[in-house]
Formats: structure tokens, sequence, C-alpha cells
């Protein structure tokens, strides 16, 4: 671990372990390290057999995926405590302690993110060989991810909750709590209609908790806000070929017989379900982008115009009441926000004086602005620093500062504020006008 990841920065630390922010040598790209203790900061680690079973649960993770989750790059204990630690992928973004000091959730953005959790929970309960919540359901380790992320709001998978002596907080009642919680309804008389149908399921959760599924949770939850049932997990797991086999030669320690039986459990479960499904969901995620960045170092020069091209001059309107279609040779004013907003994923034209470049906190994103007071629900532009060619770097944009600029890009909607951003790939897609 100390060879491979490189420690940058203490994130937190508690009574039950710490984590850190770290570069990954191999990739290039952060990871989030987390030692954590198994039985208390003074309980020690573990035994030998439990590092064992440990790592095969950790072995059956590597490698799955899902929107809504960290995904486990490695892991294993340390050999001179033994005590566990796991890496799972760094997610650029803000927890979601932050955005409930200023308020509630939206309902809309709350039903998801409980959707997601109970999602997520019930396909690793297929891993993990037992029907429960095996998240982090804690505000503060929840994050919603940065618009360059491509994540909405992303969970931890929570080792602890493996490892027995945690059985309650992997009951159903954790998802209770979080949803009184994002939504402000702690101790409060709410009505069924409240938060668009969420406060009636709620109402059901409190006292089915005990009692039923998370297949169940998440068909009622969708039932009572009117959207389409989910899939059932096990009907897709059925279809998904055979795991590997692994056999543990070990005896179990008597201190945590619970994860050497969900051990032995994962030779039976149909882990190739993870890879079937998520398969298809990143598939159609990998043509969309595909289609959408088909050209080659231009790709707005179909459409858009530029200085080297002299194309035609794009038409300015005023946004129209309906769809007016294609939009990628028409300018809209940078004051149009809900208009932008409305046509998420459609290739546009900005235009508006640029005023200023910002940063986003980890310094992954810079930010075109047009006015040096954002509100923030305002248009602007977007660069992924890391992926960004050299003359789209801060140095070569801040002499453009100043000038009316026009922003060839895609639009991207922040999921709570609603701020369209326009995500800038190119020099190309920047055109002075002024």
């Amino acid at each position: 671990m100390i060879r491979r990841f490189q420690i940058e920065d203490l994130i937190s630390q508690d009574e039950f372990g710490v984590v850190f922010r770290a570069l990954d040598s191999e990739t290039g790209k952060y990871v989030a390290v987390r030692r954590f203790f198994p039985f208390g900061a003074v309980g020690g680690g573990l035994e030998p057999e439990e590092q064992n079973a440990y790592i095969i649960a950790l072995d059956r993770l590597v490698g799955l995926n899902h929107p809504a989750l960290r995904a486990t790059i490695c892991g294993g204990c340390d050999p001179v405590d033994g005590m566990p630690y796991i890496v799972t992928e760094w997610v650029d973004g803000t927890p979601l302690e932050t955005f409930l000091e200023h308020g509630p959730l939206p309902a809309n953005a709350a039903t998801e993110m409980i959707a997601q959790a109970l999602e997520v929970s019930e396909l690793l309960s297929l891993v993990l060989a037992e029907d429960a919540v095996w998240v982090e359901t804690s505000p503060q380790t929840i994050i919603l991810g940065n618009e360059h992320s491509g994540r909405g709001f992303t969970f931890w998978i929570c080792p602890l909750k493996w490892l027995g002596g945690h059985e309650k907080s992997r009951k159903l009642q954790c998802i209770v709590d979080l949803t009184e919680r994002v939504m402000g309804w702690q101790n409060r008389k709410i009505n069924d209609q409240a938060g668009q149908g969420l406060a009636g399921w709620l109402k059901w959760l409190r006292h089915a908790v005990d009692t039923i599924t998370l297949h169940e949770a998440r068909e009622t939850l969708a039932a009572s806000v009117g959207v389409e049932p989910p899939p059932p997990v096990r009907k897709l797991a059925a279809q998904a070929p055979p795991p590997p086999v692994i056999r543990v030669v070990k005896p179990p320690s008597s201190k945590t017989p619970w994860l050497i039986n969900t051990a032995l459990a994962l030779m039976a479960v149909g882990l190739g379900a993870w890879c079937w499904v998520r398969q298809r969901e990143f598939e159609a995620v990998r043509n969309h982008r595909a289609t959408t960045h088909a050209s080659s170092d231009k790709p707005f020069a179909k459409n858009a115009p530029s200085a080297a091209a002299n194309p035609a001059k794009p038409r300015t309107v005023t946004p129209p009441d309906q769809d007016p279609g294609d939009l990628s040779n028409t300018v809209i004013p940078w004051t149009s926000h809900e208009f932008l907003a409305q046509y998420k994923g459609r290739e546009i034209i900005v235009e508006g004086p640029f005023e200023a470049i910002t940063f986003s906190e980890s310094r992954a994103t810079m930010y075109l602005l047009f006015s040096k007071e954002l509100g923030k629900t305002d248009t602007r532009g977007s660069v992924t620093v890391k992926t960004a060619p050299p003359d789209l770097s801060e140095s070569t944009l801040t002499p453009l500062i100043g000038k009316k600029i026009r922003l060839h890009g895609i639009i991207h909607v922040q999921p709570l504020s609603g701020r369209p951003e326009i995500k800038i790939v190119d020099r190309a897609s920047i055109e002075v006008v002024e």
C-alpha cells in the first residue's frame, strides 16, 4: 500500500478509522484509502483466518461498478497489526451534509438518492449473500459528484458491516433515518402526499422496516412517487454466467464466524450478474459518448462556427416557448438560464461577456464565468483540467477576459441547483466575437 498509494491528505478520522486521499502511482488517479478498526480503536486487527476471509470478500468486489457506488480498487490488512484497509475510487464532489446545511433536498433529488441507495444495497446483497443495507448512510459519506465526474449521488460500501457486530446498522432503519434527515422530517407529522408521495412511503417503511426486503422497499417507493417499478435483480442474476469457484481451506475464527460464512457463501452467488447488468449500462454510456464526440480534434466543426473555417454567421434568437429543434447553429444569450436548462445533453452556442476564471475546490475543473458575481443558477462554461489540451489552460484563456465570446458545447445541468454548464473540450469551442 505504501509503495503504490502516495498519501496526500487526511480527509477524516473518528473512532471507526481514518480516510486518506492518495495518488495511485499505477494509474495516476486519486483514490480514497480507508484504514478502519473492526473491533474499535483499541480492539486490535483481524486474525490470520479473518484476514483470509476479508481478502476473499474484497476480491469479489474489485472491478464491480455501479454509477452510485465508489468502485473498490483493492484492499488488504496491515502486516504489522492486522488492521484492514480498503482502497476505492475518489469521486470529486460535495458531501450531502454540506447541502443539508442550507435546508432539505428537493423531493425529486431525495427520492433519486434513496432509490439509488436501495438498488446498490440489493446488488451488493447478491455478492454478500444477505439482504441488507451495505452502504454508508451518513450524510457526511454520501457525495454528490461534480459535473466532470459524471456522477450523481455516490455511496461508499461499509466494510464494518461485513465483520459482524453491526447487524443493526444493516437494517432498513438506516434508510428511514436518512430519508427523515434529507427531507427535514425528524419528529414531524407529515401528510402522505408531502414530498411528491415520498412521505407516504416513509410512513409505510417505518412500520414495515423489520419485515420487508430491499426489493419490496424499492417497488413500493416507485409506486408511491408514481414511476415505473424497478427491475427484479434476481431475474437479471438468473441470466448471468456462474462465478468461479474458490475454496477456503483455513478454519474460521471464533471471533467473526459470520464473516467466514459470508466468504463461503460468495462461492455460490451469481457474481456475474453484476458484470452483466453493469456492462449493459456502461455500453450505453460509451455509445452515447462515442456518438457525441465522434468527430476528430474539432467535435463541433460540423455545425459550430470558428474563425479558421469562416462559416456562415450563426443566428441569434430570443429563446422560444417551444422546442426550436436543432440548436447547434443558434446563439443563445448566457442569461437564458431556464431555457438552457431544458436542453440538457443538446449541442448549443452560448454568448456573453467573458468576465472571469475560477476553479472547483479540488482544481479539477476550471470555470469560465459570464459574470464576476455568478448566481447559483447562472450559466457558465466548464473545462476538465486533467483532460484539457495545452491551449485550453488558465494562462492561455486569461487574455480573452473582457471580450465577448461564444461557447460551443453540450449542455450539462447540475442536479440540485439546476445550473446549466457548457462543457468545453478544445480551444475551437471558444469563439471570440468582439
